[in-house]
């Protein structure tokens, strides 16, 4: 990860069926870049698969959601940087068959001002 005051930029690996469910952050625009794979994306209304060289970009306040459709490589370019970095370690630890809890989605908001919808 590359961290500057002002963005943090993640290399992120995706394996197939790996992602993060419908949310929005409060504080920072999350833009995607996707290096190889695909990725299933929903932002605001819309929904559509992105792909190599697709760049993808939501704003604060602007629901979202991704998931891997084959093992995927992406940058996740966040900015400013601060509390997202957290929040996209931990959420790779959950899936279909073990969602977050209502505690964790307390804690999300407390300690990375990210919302699950």
């Amino acid at each position: 990860m590359l961290k500057r005051r002002n963005s943090a930029t993640n290399n992120s690996q995706l394996p197939k069926g790996n992602g993060a469910p419908w949310h929005y952050h409060e504080l920072d625009d999350e833009i995607f870049y996707i290096i190889s794979g695909e990725v299933e994306f929903g932002v605001d209304k819309e929904e559509f698969i992105a792909g190599p060289g697709d760049l993808v970009i939501a704003g604060p306040d602007v629901p979202r959601r991704f998931k891997a459709l084959s093992d995927s490589k992406l940058l996740v370019i966040n900015t400013p940087s601060g509390p997202a970095e957290g929040f996209i370690r931990e959420i790779s630890e959950f899936g279909d068959s073990n969602p977050p809890t209502q505690a964790d989605k307390a804690r999300f908001v407390e300690q990375y001002k990210i919302h699950l919808l």
